[in-house]
This record gives structure tokens, C-alpha cells and sequence, in this order.
């Protein structure tokens, strides 16, 4: 605290010096007819509230500040302190236009005073009185003509209002004073252009070349003018000039790139781009740009998908440690389908900027199309650690877990992210798809029905849900009822999709309605999944329910052929007769 206190006395000590200066200073440039001669008490009270007013400005008591310089100015209405300060304490407040009053009866008072002059300038701007400024600057030139500064923000103010060419002279005058600079030839050569004199704009651009003749930037600045008057010839010419200076001067290789691209010489231009990709001084940004541009076109033609990855190595040899290079190949191979080695794109990306989501959610994703339960379930539990406000991840985990038989593990992940998903409804739709499924797996049915009965609430026309469900109730034959209306409705919405045909078949089959579920089964079988072992089986059983024992046999044999059916398939073979 003591500090503090210091520090702000401090402050005040350096800020009542400067405004006795003012205050001083100011008194003695009062002209003759305006002075006002005021007593000695006066005097002492004027700094005493002058004192008092700067305290408070550094305190932050704006408001009290500026009630207090008031009171100099009441003492001493001839005195520019007050009336200067008092304007910058309502500018701070965003009042232009009081701020605009207070500085011209500042500047007024003291016009010597070029810092007033200045402040005055920059209001008469902000309350669009250019030209009031310019008059400002022209003055303050006469005065201080040796400030460079002064020149640019007149030519500056000059070529706001549209007076282009007085603005130029300001900098012709500024050249003569001060002799040939960048910064005034470029400010030149920008407003030659804009009134239509490519001409003088391109001698402006000369006029550095001579003075410098090794700088190889003025020849690109150069070329672009000569591009921006369509003078492409000359532009090439520019640009070869800057390579001799500079041969691996990245933006002239893509700017001749560019030129070679309009006109129509694809070889020349896509070498040019390779030596600019090989550059430094074209920023990776500014590629990876480009190769984005590269992604769609390249999608329909291969030689230009082949010329992309040409790039793309390019890219990774010079900018082997900046992520984006590594993710936009990434982005590359996954448009080819090549997952595994997009993943270990990302996993060198996720090495130094392990604090992007959406790059790890992307890992994660091609590690399911790998079907690589390991990497998923380990890189996801990382991802968890790292944002355990994102319930993507939770359930990239109890998928892991799911796949890899941890059913109590997946179950306790997929809770616990299940409360994140807030109101995110796709995503609390695969919580509880993959929550029932693990329930069903451990044989704890209730908490499996409940979480299938969860999911329908908030997406009552799962198809995919309502036949599992349906099938799991009747393997069980538990709520048989519930579990043909559900069918049946499944049915209403996919009439030929023979895994709901067969689901419905084994839901009647269970409720004893043989003929119906035949009728069923075989509308499934005749749809083409005769391939399916399992519906081949269920055939059999129904045949055999409705008391065609041989034909039984001949189904379970076939499906035996076909691949894998149930537990029972084997005894049924052998025995000749359903095992159930």
C-alpha cells in the first residue's frame, strides 16, 4: 500500500510541475489587450485548484477534475491550462464537441503553443472539420518546417477531402526538404494512381529504384504497379530484375506463377509455385491457403490432386514444425480415404497443440474407421484428461471400452459424460444407445430397457433402436407385447428392410403366431440377406414350430454353411430338433 501511495504522489508531483510550466508559460504569452492581471491571493489560489484538479485527474475523480479546473478558469479565464486540460478530461468521456470548444479556447490563448495546435488539429479531424485541420498543419510547417511528420498528416488530411494534388505538392515539398524516401514515394505513387496517372505513379517507384538500385522490394512494388495497369510484360520483367538481386525471393516466384497462370502456361506456373512454396518469405498461412483452394479441384482431377501432394511435401519439408502443414495433409489424405496415415498426421499435431479439440475429435474419429480400439480407447482417455468438459470424448471412451468387452468401465464413462450433453440431442441419442447396449451385454436388463426407453422419449423414431430393442425383449421373452408394437411401427417406417423383417418374424415366432412370422421371414429371404446365418436359422425354427421337421433340418444346415448362428445351432443339427 505504501508503495502504492507513493507512486501516485509521485505522479501528482510530475504532473503539477508540468502545469506550472503551463500555467506560467501561458501567462506570458497572452497578448497585451487579453491579459488580465490578477492579485497575488488570486494567483495562489489559481495553482492551488490547478493542484488540487491534477490530484484528482490521476486519482481518476474525472467528474470533481474537471469541476475543479472550471474554478481555475473562473480565477484566471486567460490562462490556456485549464481550458487544454479540461478538453482532454471530456474527450476521455467521448464528448468530441466539448472537447473541440475547450481546445480552440487553448489554442486561442496560446498559439504559440504547439502542442495545443496539435490537439486542435486532431478534434477539428474527429468532428469532421478536415479542412479547419489542414490550415492547422499548413501553419504549424511554416513554424516548424523541419517536422517530416507534419508533411505526411497534411498530405494525409489533403487526400481525405479529395484534394489529391495538393496533396501530392505537400509531399513534393517534403522530397525537396528532406530528399527521395520511401515512405514519400510510395504515399506518391498510391495517389498518382488513384487520380489516374500510372505515369508519374510508376516514376515514383524509378525514383527509388535510382536511389537504391539493390533494394529488391522496389522492383516488386514495381511489378504490382505494372500489374495494376495491366501491363503484364513489363511486370515480368520487374520480377525477373528482383531474382537477380534475390533468387529465392518467395513472392516473386508467386507473383510470376500468377503471371504464367493468365497466361495460359500451366508448366511454367506451377514451377514458379513450387520454388514459392520452397520460400520462407511466402508465410505458411499463405500456402496452406492456397492448398485449401487446391482440395475440391483436386477431388475431380488427379493431375492435379498429384500436383497438390507435390506441394504438400514442399510444405512439410519447410515448415516441418508448424501443426497447420501437418493438419491440412491430414485433411489431404483423409479426402483419399487414407486414414491411417491422416492419423499420424494429427498425432504429430496433437504433440505441440494439445489444446485443440476439434483436432483430437478428428483423431478419434479415424481411429473408429480403423476400427483401432486400443488407440481409440487410449488417446480418447487422454483427450478426457485434457477436456473434461467435452462429452465427445467420454464417448469416444465407452465406445473403446464397449468394442473391447469393458462393459462396467464403458458404462461409468458414458454416465459420466451423459451429464455434459446438456441439450445436445444426436450426441444423448448415442450416450444411451451405447448405455443400453453395455447394460444388455452385463445382462442387467432394467438399466438396459431404461436407458433404450430414455432414447426413444427424446428420438421416438429410431428405427435402428426400437428393432435391438425389440429383438433383445423377445430373445428374452419379456414384453412381448411392447415389443410388437414397437416392430410394427418399425415396420410402418422400413416395410423391406429384411433385419427388421427377421426381428419382426422372431417377435411373432415368440408370441406363437407361426404362420404370420413365416410370412415375414420369407418376404426377408426372398429380399436377399439369404446370406444372413442367423435369419436362416430362425427359418428353421419357424418350419419346425409349424411341424415340417425335414425342411427344419435343411434350413440349420444351410445357415451352418452360411456362417455363424446361435449357441444352439450345432445340438439342433445333430439331434435333429429346436433346442431353445
Amino acid at each position: 500500500m505504501k508503495n502504492n501511495i507513493f507512486y501516485t504522489v509521485f505522479l501528482v508531483f510530475v504532473m503539477l510541475a508540468g502545469l506550472f510550466f503551463y500555467s506560467c508559460k501561458s501567462s506570458k504569452n497572452i497578448s497585451d489587450n487579453k491579459k488580465q492581471e490578477i492579485d497575488e491571493k488570486s494567483w495562489f489560489a489559481f495553482n492551488d485548484y490547478l493542484v488540487e484538479a491534477s490530484k484528482q485527474k490521476v486519482l481518476g475523480n474525472f467528474n470533481d477534475a474537471i469541476q475543479i479546473y472550471q474554478n481555475c478558469i473562473k480565477i484566471d479565464p486567460n490562462n490556456a491550462a485549464p481550458y487544454f486540460e479540461l478538453s482532454n478530461l471530456v474527450l476521455s468521456q467521448g464528448d468530441w464537441v466539448t472537447a473541440l470548444k475547450y481546445s480552440i479556447k487553448a489554442a486561442s490563448l496560446d498559439h504559440e503553443n504547439m502542442w495545443y495546435q496539435l490537439h486542435l488539429a486532431m478534434l477539428y479531424q474527429r468532428n469532421g472539420m478536415p479542412n479547419k485541420s489542414a490550415e492547422i498543419y499548413k501553419n504549424l510547417i511554416k513554424s516548424e518546417p523541419d517536422r517530416v511528420d507534419f508533411y505526411y498528416n497534411l498530405s494525409s488530411i489533403l487526400s481525405t477531402i479529395g484534394k489529391i494534388k495538393e496533396a501530392i505538392k505537400v509531399l513534393d515539398n517534403a522530397e525537396k526538404r528532406f530528399g527521395v524516401s520511401e515512405p514519400v514515394c510510395l504515399e506518391k505513387e498510391r495517389l498518382w494512381m488513384q487520380v489516374g496517372n500510372p505515369k508519374n505513379a510508376i516514376a515514383e517507384i524509378e525514383k527509388l529504384i535510382v536511389s537504391n538500385p539493390q533494394e529488391p522490394r522496389y522492383y516488386g512494388i514495381l511489378a504490382e504497379s505494372y500489374v495494376q495497369i495491366n501491363q503484364r510484360d513489363k511486370a515480368l520483367e520487374a520480377y525477373k530484375k528482383l531474382l537477380e538481386i534475390d533468387g529465392n525471393n518467395g513472392l516473386a516466384h508467386l507473383s510470376m506463377s500468377d503471371y504464367y497462370r493468365v497466361t495460359n502456361e500451366p508448366e511454367k506456373s506451377f514451377s514458379e509455385l513450387k520454388l514459392a512454396f520452397e520460400s520462407d518469405d511466402v508465410d505458411v498461412d499463405m500456402k496452406v491457403k492456397m492448398l485449401m483452394s487446391f482440395i475440391d479441384v483436386s477431388e475431380k482431377n488427379d493431375a492435379m490432386n498429384g500436383k497438390a501432394y507435390e506441394l504438400l511435401e514442399i510444405l512439410l519439408k519447410v515448415h516441418a514444425d508448424d501443426p497447420k502443414a501437418h493438419t491440412l495433409y491430414a485433411d489431404y489424405l483423409i479426402k483419399d480415404k487414407k486414414y491411417a496415415e491422416a492419423a499420424e498426421q494429427l498425432r504429430i499435431v496433437i504433440k505441440t497443440e494439445k489444446d485443440k479439440f476439434l483436432i483430437w475429435e478428428q483423431l478419434l474419429y479415424l481411429e473408429i474407421q480403423l476400427t483401432n480400439n486400443k488407440l481409440l480407447y487410449e488417446e480418447s482417455k487422454e483427450a478426457m484428461e485434457l477436456f473434461p468438459n467435452q462429452p465427445t470424448a467420454f464417448m469416444f471412451n465407452g465406445l473403446a471400452s464397449f468394442e473391447m468387452k469393458n462393459y462396467q468401465e464403458a458404462i461409468d464413462v458414458l454416465k459420466k459424460g451423459l451429464e455434459q450433453t446438456v441439450e445436445n440431442i444426436p450426441l444423448t441419442v448415442q450416450f444411451y444407445t451405447y448405455l443400453g447396449e453395455a447394460y444388455y451385454r452385463l445382462k442387467k436388463y432394467n438399466e438396459s430397457d431404461q436407458a433404450f426407453d430414455n432414447l426413444l422419449k427424446i428420438d421416438p423414431k429410431n428405427v435402428i433402436i426400437m428393432n435391438n430393442y425389440s429383438y433383445y425383449l423377445s430373445l428374452r421373452s419379456d414384453s412381448l407385447e411392447k415389443a410388437e408394437r414397437m416392430i410394427a411401427y418399425v415396420m410402418e417406417l422400413a416395410p423391406d428392410n429384411a433385419t427388421y423383417l427377421d426381428t419382426y418374424a422372431w417377435v411373432l415366432y415368440k408370441r406363437n403366431k407361426f404362420e404370420e412370422a413365416k410370412k415375414y421371414l420369407e418376404k426377408a429371404l426372398r429380399d436377399g440377406t439369404s446370406h444372413s446365418a442367423v435369419i436362416v436359422e430362425h427359418y428353421g425354427d419357424i418350419i419346425y414350430k409349424l411341424g415340417d421337421t425335414q425342411k427344419a433340418l435343411e434350413q440349420w444346415k444351410k445357415a451352418k454353411e452360411i456362417g455363424k448362428g446361435s449357441d444352439f445351432l450345432e445340438q439342433k443339427i445333430s439331434e435333429g430338433k429346436l433346442i431353445e
